[in-house]
C-alpha cells in the first residue's frame, strides 16, 4: 500500500516538473510583445497647440477629423464639413479641427498633407485644403504632383519658392506624424474619422444638428 502511494507521489512529481519545465522553455522562447506605438506612451490627444483649427482650445462645442486629402470619401464629406465650419466659425463656443491622417494605400497623400501645412505656414491653409479636393482627381494619380501643389500655391498667393522649397525637405513631416500617432492612439484606422467633443461619430451626415444641439445647451 505504502509502496504504490509512494509510486504515485512520484509519478506526479514528474508530471508536475515536466509541466512546469515546458512552460519555463515556451516563456523564454516566445518573442516579447512590442507595444503598438511606444512613443505615444498611451496618450490620447484631440487637439494639440499647433493643430490647424478654426476656433480655439477648449471651445464648448469641438469637432476633429483625422482625414486625408487622396481619400476620396473624406472629397465626398468635404462640402458638408466646409458648410458646417461657414455657419459655426464665428461662434466662440465652437472649435473645428483637422488633423492629418494619409493612409498608407494612398500614394500621394503624405505629400498632399504636406502641401496643406506648406500651405498653412502662409496662412492659407484652408484655401489649400479646399482646392486639394476640389481637384483630387487631377493630382491624385499624378506622378509628379508637386508641380500641380505648386500651382495651387501660385493660384493661393504664397510664395511659390518657400512652398516649394518646404515640400523638398519635408519641413512638415513632423507634423504629420504627430497627427498620425494620435489619430492611432484614438483608435482611428479609416478616413474621414469624426470626433464630436471626444466621442466618435458613426456619421457626419447628422453634425450639422448635433452641433446645433450643443451648443445651444
Amino acid at each position: 500500500m505504502n509502496k504504490n502511494v509512494l509510486t504515485l507521489g512520484l509519478i506526479v512529481i514528474l508530471i508536475v516538473g515536466s509541466v512546469v519545465g515546458l512552460a519555463i522553455w515556451l516563456k523564454s522562447t516566445s518573442p516579447t510583445p512590442i507595444a503598438a506605438n511606444p512613443d505615444i506612451k498611451g496618450e490620447k490627444v484631440f487637439v494639440r497647440p499647433n493643430s490647424h483649427m478654426t476656433g480655439k482650445q477648449g471651445a464648448k462645442v469641438t469637432v476633429v477629423e483625422f482625414g486625408d486629402f487622396q481619400c476620396p470619401f473624406c472629397a465626398e464629406a468635404s462640402p458638408t464639413v466646409t458648410q458646417v465650419i461657414n455657419k459655426y466659425k464665428n461662434n466662440p463656443d465652437f472649435n473645428f479641427v483637422f488633423r492629418n491622417f494619409p493612409l498608407p494605400q494612398h500614394s500621394n497623400a503624405q505629400i498632399s498633407a504636406e502641401a496643406a501645412e506648406a500651405a498653412g505656414a502662409q496662412a492659407k491653409y484652408w484655401e489649400m485644403e479646399g482646392l486639394l479636393y476640389q481637384h483630387q482627381n487631377d493630382w491624385a494619380g499624378s506622378v509628379n504632383p508637386t508641380g500641380i501643389f505648386a500651382g495651387y500655391a501660385q493660384q493661393l498667393g504664397l510664395d511659390v519658392n518657400k512652398f516649394s522649397s518646404d515640400l523638398k525637405n519635408s519641413k512638415y513631416i513632423d507634423n504629420i506624424t504627430q497627427d498620425q500617432k494620435d489619430g492611432e492612439a484614438l483608435g482611428v484606422n479609416s478616413t474621414p474619422t469624426f470626433f464630436l467633443n471626444g466621442q466618435k461619430l458613426g456619421s457626419y451626415t447628422e453634425l450639422d444638428g448635433q452641433i446645433g444641439a450643443l451648443l445651444s445647451k
